[in-house]
């Protein structure tokens, strides 16, 4: 029964994730409490799924003619590069500060991303370059080595903060996830921080939610896109600092 509940929500979190960009961080705590996984175990379980997802995203994302690879490129190479030191750390360091910093960071993205869009959102041109692009590849691919979040999270929101439109921005996360989700997750196998018994289960339906909420989101309007993606990186925020308050 608790595992039926588990592929119920990998599929809201998949739908999620597919729609906004976001939702990654959710899968830890639910593999935690609904199937008795190991904190890490959960982390590394749930980095390895967001892999799988991320390459279908790139995929379908490129079809639409989303994805530009001259932007995407920077952010791959950032992503791929701190994924694995990210992992590392992940399995030797108390995480608990960092969550709070996360979970205040991701809220404020959030905010920033209600905000209505204005005449000087067309953005600084260093974040549209190789530079600004690989350094948010290489931050947001750090932390998801670390917290097992895809990172979307922090990129997504980002990314529309410096100019980029909300469906562009969802589309870049992807491709940029791959190799730091890849990276994080050859991590976690070395360290034996993975459940192949679930792993199959959880990625399934984290993918067919994906691929129903990619189609959501080309439904919806640039402004009710920004205005979700905003609403969802709030709550998860405020859920993160939560849950670490609560543990």
């Amino acid at each position: 029964m608790l595992l039926a509940v588990l592929y119920a929500f990998c599929l809201a979190v998949g739908f999620l994730t597919g729609a906004t960009g976001v939702g990654g961080v959710l899968v830890p705590p639910a593999l935690v409490l609904l199937s008795g996984l190991e904190t890490h175990t959960a982390m590394g379980t749930s980095l390895a799924a967001m892999f799988f997802l991320t390459l279908l995203g790139t995929w379908m994302f490129w079809r639409l003619g989303l994805i530009r690879w001259r932007e995407a490129l920077p952010l791959v190479f950032g992503g791929g590069l701190a994924g694995w030191p990210g992992a590392w750390c992940n399995a030797r360091l108390d995480a608990g500060p960092l969550i709070y910093i996360l979970g205040a960071v991701i809220v404020l993205a959030g905010l920033c991303a209600l905000r209505p869009p204005t005449a000087r959102d067309k953005g600084n041109p260093f974040w549209h370059g190789k530079a600004g692009l690989f350094g948010i590849g290489a931050a947001t691919g750090f932390v998801a080595g670390l917290t097992g979040v895809g990172g979307g999270v922090l990129s997504v929101p980002w990314m529309i903060i410096v100019g980029y439109a909300p469906l562009t921005a969802v589309a870049l996360s992807m491709p940029f996830q791959v190799l730091a989700t890849l990276s994080g997750s050859l991590a976690n196998v070395t360290g034996g921080y993975l459940d192949y018994g679930l792993l199959p289960g959880v990625t399934l339906a984290c993918l067919f939610g994906f691929w129903r909420g990619v189609a959501a989101a080309r439904s919806m309007s640039p402004l009710l896109l920004r205005r979700a993606i905003g609403v969802v990186c709030c709550a998860l925020g405020v859920f993160l600092l939560v849950r670490q308050f609560m543990s």
